[in-house]
């Protein structure tokens, strides 16, 4: 993601460059398309803002969680969405494996980086890395389901 990005450069690419016309995704969200296409104007000088009652509404109807990610950038916040995590279908092994595979992998353009911080290697530094954050929410998801299923047992 773009951290130099505005939020409301963000809320224009959500709501002008999707796939859905933005009367489909202001009748979605319940808001009139006049208001909406205003509203998500990049300089606009109407004064029109976008409420923030609308906002998820908008990024699921979009599927278009931008916003989001540069808000909690914004703020300090690190932000990985909880993947889903079938318990009988994933190999322990393999989550192990998988999970030490992409660490390594980031240690590696972590490392590249640090020698030669390009704009090439930066952008490849910041996606191993969040791919690390998004295997470790998977990983942290899969223990929370083995330690309630043994809790389960128990009782």
């Amino acid at each position: 993601m773009a951290q130099s990005n505005s939020i409301k450069t963000i809320l224009y690419g959500t709501i002008h460059r999707n796939k859905k016309s933005v009367e489909q995704i202001a009748d979605e969200i319940g808001i009139s398309a006049n208001y909406l296409y205003r509203a998500g104007l990049p300089l606009d000088e109407s004064g029109v803002k976008f409420p923030v009652d609308y906002l998820v509404p908008l990024m699921k109807t979009t599927k278009n969680y931008r916003i989001i990610e540069h808000i909690a950038f914004l703020c300090g916040f690190l932000l990985v969405r909880e993947p889903r995590v079938g318990s009988k279908g994933t190999d322990k092994t393999e989550l192990v494996s998988d999970y030490q595979e992409i660490t390594i992998e980031a240690v590696r353009c972590l490392k590249k980086f640090l020698d030669k911080p390009t704009q090439s290697n930066y952008d490849e530094v910041i996606q191993a890395l969040q791919t690390v954050m998004t295997k470790s929410a998977e990983a942290k998801k899969y223990c929370n389901k083995q330690y309630q299923g043994q809790l389960e047992l128990e009782l």
